[in-house]
């Protein structure tokens, strides 16, 4: 899904149940002296639900084109003298005076995916006024063992399943090491234990999205055990809950397999590991007084030890040729050459690389991220 395009806006910009439960948070903080910053504010749903409760002035920041429906929103709405678009990345992207509400949803799936929380901690330092309010302002992460045959089934097990003629069983080695990202079988999954609380994070301090945790489960119900289930919650004045029980939302819940499966009985009790730096791989462990599975999603990427090592911090890199046709083309990103002499130029030097349509399209994407 890219957020470019309209179509990667919509659920969030259509998700009722998630807009209404914002709307009631701002409407609960926003006064007619409110300066609101909409912080990715994508379609700007959200800062259009604050200016109409009233806010004095409301910042729509967002890095992408789509900004510009928006912006026919706002004009549509009427809203021009109380609305602003500002295009940009939120560090490089000045507002004019501090704001005294803070509006997100840089919450990804299992609250740590996409890793945006950084951005809305350096947003919040920057411009948000003491005092002021965040919404969200608090998440916390949960989990719960499951029994999910169909699920692990359909993306780890099948695998192992003769397909025209082909043993393909190595495939299951990395799909068990993967995160699954859904809900309807997990809305279907029996829980083996209660859903208990992993991690909570303080969104109006908090400075870091490191976690590691470890949590006990009593087990409530004999069966085979599938994996972890993962979702959060959110506090936008009330508790909104993304569990794949509660009704849908635009996020997915997650599911973490263990391969092979647990067999699990009533009054026993498992621990749960987890571990997820930041930027970095997920990783889950589990421990049953018979039994330890341990994976992780650096274990899901088929990496050769060439790759590996090119990631070492003790490498000494050297540019590829490839390399050295972007210096190339960012050291003259210096106002003097358009597009079309760049292109014209990387094709005649690096010819074997480009022909001359991808020499343009290479230097468009190049402007287009650094430029």
């Amino acid at each position: 899904m890219s957020y470019a395009f309209l179509g990667g806006q919509r659920s969030m910009a259509l998700d009722e149940r998630r807009n209404r439960a914002y709307q009631q948070a701002l409407a609960q903080v926003i006064t007619a002296e409110s300066v609101v910053l909409d912080l990715g504010a994508g379609l700007g749903v959200l800062g259009l639900l604050a200016a109409q409760l009233g806010a004095k002035r409301v910042y729509l920041v967002e890095p992408e084109d789509v900004l510009g429906v928006a912006a026919d929103f706002v004009r549509t709405q009427g809203r021009q003298a109380q609305v602003v678009c500002r295009q940009g990345w939120i560090e490089t992207t000045p507002l004019p005076e501090p704001v005294d509400v803070l509006v997100s949803v840089f919450t990804g799936n299992f609250l740590l995916e996409e890793d945006l929380l950084p951005l809305l901690f350096l947003a919040r330092d920057r411009y948000l006024k003491p005092g002021g309010r965040m919404i969200p302002d608090r998440a916390v992460m949960v989990a719960v063992p499951v029994s999910a045959p169909r699920l692990h089934a359909e993306e780890v097990a099948i695998w192992s399943e003769p397909h025209l003629g082909l043993d393909l069983q190595a495939g299951r080695a990395y799909a068990s090491q993967q995160i699954y990202y859904e809900r309807k079988h997990l809305a279907q999954a029996q829980y083996l234990a209660q859903p208990l609380p992993l991690w909570e994070l303080d969104l109006t301090t908090a400075q870091d999205t490191h976690c590691q945790v470890e949590v006990t489960y009593p087990i409530t119900a004999d069966g085979l055990c599938h994996g972890w289930c993962g979702w959060f919650d959110l506090r936008l004045g009330d508790w909104l809950s993304t569990s794949p029980k509660d009704p849908p939302l635009h996020w997915s819940a997650a599911f973490l397999p263990l391969d092979p499966p647990i067999a699990v009985t009533v009054g026993e009790e498992v621990t749960f590991r987890l571990v997820r730096p930041p930027q970095g791989c997920w990783s889950w462990e589990v421990q049953t007084t018979t039994t330890h599975r341990r994976h992780s999603t650096f274990l899901g990427l088929p990496l050769t030890p060439q790759t590996l090592h090119r990631s070492s911090l003790d490498h000494r890199p050297q540019r590829t040729v490839r390399g050295e046709a972007a210096r190339f083309v960012l050291e003259h990103c210096d106002g003097k050459w358009t597009i079309q002499q760049l292109s014209a130029q990387l094709h005649h030097r690096y010819p074997d690389l480009f022909n001359p349509q991808q020499a343009v399209h290479y230097v468009q994407s190049l402007v287009k991220q650094y430029s």
